[in-house]
């Protein structure tokens, strides 16, 4: 994570589950900063994943920098600070959906998400010891790769194979993990760690 001189707007954008839980799904950072070589202040963007683990709470990771100012949203969102947003359609689909994407829980999750801002966090982004959204995920998330185990139907915490399941592993031949729905092509986990 690039070090930032002050953060001026975050975007968090929510995922309304059936049972009506809203979870964090993704954050932008805008930030301003100052060029150490020449000394001119510059708008910087960052994206990072957000996933939700039952055992684990919030796990994030910066997957992405650069782009413009406005944040384009697709769903139910929090914005601070100052941010230009431009709202579009929620993209959200069911998993065992196909083109052309309208199938019934497709839109119903689509209803349940559609695009619209929050005036208030939810109860469980407690903000009196964070300034804004990525101050809150630094002291209550774990930032690293967030595993997905279709077993388990949960994620886990990538940082080292201490926090996943018996299901998935860390493949040292492919450089992946190896999860239930995404298995590598090694016949078992001893090979998977067999650096030969």
């Amino acid at each position: 994570m690039m070090s930032f001189d002050r953060v001026i707007g975050c975007v968090g954008t929510f995922y309304k589950t059936a049972g009506k839980r809203l979870t964090l799904d993704s954050l932008t950072v805008i930030t301003e900063e100052i060029s150490r070589h020449y000394g001119k202040t510059y708008i910087g963007i960052e994206g990072y994943n957000v996933d939700w683990s039952r055992g684990y709470g919030h796990i994030y990771h910066n997957s992405w920098s650069g782009g413009e100012k406005t944040v384009s949203v697709k769903g139910i969102y929090f914005a601070s600070g100052d941010v230009n947003i431009k709202e579009e359609p929620c993209e959200f689909i069911d998993i065992h959906d196909k083109p052309p994407w309208n199938g019934k829980k497709t839109l119903a999750i689509r209803k349940r998400n559609k695009t619209r801002r929050l005036e208030k966090l939810p109860k469980a982004f407690d903000m009196t010891r964070a300034g804004n959204l990525l101050e809150w995920l630094q002291n209550n998330g774990i930032e690293g790769d967030a595993v997905y185990c279709s077993i388990c139907r949960d994620y886990f915490p990538g940082t080292d194979d201490l926090n996943l399941c018996e299901h998935c592993w860390w493949c040292d031949k492919n450089g992946e993990y190896s999860t239930p729905s995404e298995r590598c092509k090694c016949k078992d986990r001893e090979e998977c760690n067999d650096r030969d």
